[in-house]
């Protein structure tokens, strides 16, 4: 389509998308791995949603195996003692409130969420309890008193794909599946908000009235994130099933509140209608090479390039570079953003990502929460014992870490033009 085209759609007020997939052909490997390319969408259907979707009214209560496992191990508790009354404090919202239930209740767990009533059976709590990746609402969401519950799961008709929420952790924000691949880092030392801050904080600082653009939406966090600094913020989605995942979380709200700009599309094709310089950070958190290779192409970083203004900053999230798969896609990705004349191109270890500039850039020594993250991540290791190996000395100790932790002198790495890519990973 062409650029003129797709920039004019941006006034439209279409609220559908229509997404048609194929199976992208590739290598040997990539055939081994079943995944959807969308076709770019018509003039009709493409452009941002206005006014965007409203939160859901109300919300349902979701449940988690985190506390489902805590209730019951209660409620053994309370019955082997012999308790009349026991009560506990859950979260039906990702702990972004908390309410007290009983554990001694025959009927289950007994409770009001947003002004009505439900119940959730003792075998539908210990159903929960089971399942380490599923989040729970009550079924059908019109009546929520009739005992059922279901997984928040469901079929994207736009990439063909199962998509769902997951939790990551008590008492953490929750992450999203699809096809099975989680989108966000967790159970590592890091859960979600802190995989979002530390992208942000990889492109720092982002100030009042910054122009934010944010690829693949997913769950909002970064959009989210980026609006409550006072950014101005565009997000581009695809699969308008996460928009449906995004209303059933109750820490993405912000995406509904009519301050972030969203549009629907391929962000291969979205960027193209951007203006040149319209952009002060660029974050795109793409899915695998093998399920949106288009997202790592050089043709993609190109209109980066051309969107991002002068002293403007792109992140680029690869996973992991210190991995096999990770850092073969890192050196294709740094090659590529190269070659289309980026001048300043790092790799950021502890964002799991890659920053990119018009000219030379300089990677924090530390991004947001990353001293908290490295007490997580070496939590099973005795900081007495870490010391003494050091001589008594801290700071010795976590200057071995960091010796550890990055590869090559750091996260500062620097890949050539000439280094391989077989750019495969799945």
């Amino acid at each position: 389509m062409h650029a003129a085209s797709l920039r004019a759609t941006h006034t439209a007020t279409s609220t559908s998308t229509s997404s048609s997939s194929n199976v992208q052909k590739g290598s040997r490997r990539r055939r081994a791995v079943a995944r959807a390319k969308p076709k770019s969408p018509s003039d009709e259907t493409f452009g941002p949603f206005a006014p965007p979707l409203d939160p859901l009214d109300p919300h349902p209560p979701l449940f988690c195996f985190y506390d489902a496992r805590r209730v019951l191990e209660a409620r053994e508790s309370s019955v082997s003692e012999g308790a009349s009354d026991t009560t506990l404090e859950v979260s039906f919202d990702f702990y972004a409130t908390t309410t007290r239930v009983s554990t001694t209740d025959e009927r289950g767990i007994a409770s009001t969420w947003n002004g009505r009533a439900f119940v959730m059976p003792w075998d539908v709590v210990a159903t929960i309890a089971n399942d380490e990746r599923g989040v729970y609402e009550p079924e059908p969401s019109e009546a929520w008193d009739g005992g059922r519950w279901r997984k928040v799961v469901t079929f994207s008709d736009d990439t063909e794909r199962a998509v769902s929420l997951m939790p990551s952790g008590p008492k953490t924000w929750p992450t999203a599946l699809i096809a099975g691949f989680s989108m966000h880092r967790f159970g590592v030392g890091v859960d979600p908000k802190e995989d979002t801050e530390k992208k942000l904080g990889a492109v720092a600082p982002i100030r009042k009235g910054a122009r934010v653009l944010d690829v693949c939406t997913g769950l909002a966090y970064t959009a989210s994130m980026a609006a409550a600094r006072g950014a101005h913020v565009t997000t581009i989605e695809l699969d308008t099933t996460m928009t449906k995942m995004c209303r059933m979380n109750p820490h993405s709200k912000l995406l509904f509140s009519g301050s972030i700009q969203q549009l629907y599309g391929n962000g291969a094709d979205v960027v193209k209608t951007f203006k040149d310089g319209e952009f002060d950070r660029i974050i795109t958190d793409p899915p695998t090479f093998a399920l949106a290779g288009e997202l790592y192409s050089a043709e993609f970083y190109a209109d980066l390039k051309r969107i991002l203004k002068p002293k403007g900053k792109v992140y680029h999230y690869i996973g992991d570079p210190k991995s096999a798969s990770g850092g073969s896609v890192a050196a294709g990705v740094v090659r590529r953003l190269k070659a289309v004349g980026f001048g300043g191109v790092e790799i950021d270890y502890d964002a799991h990502g890659i920053i990119a500039a018009h000219d030379h850039i300089k990677l924090m020594k530390t991004s947001p929460s990353s001293t908290k993250t490295s007490k997580t991540t070496t939590s099973k290791t005795d900081p007495k014992k870490n010391s003494q190996r050091a001589g008594g000395s801290k700071r010795a100790a976590q200057h071995r870490t960091r010796r550890r932790d990055a590869p090559r002198g750091g996260r500062r790495f620097n890949l050539t033009d000439d280094d391989d890519d077989d750019g495969e990973y799945a």
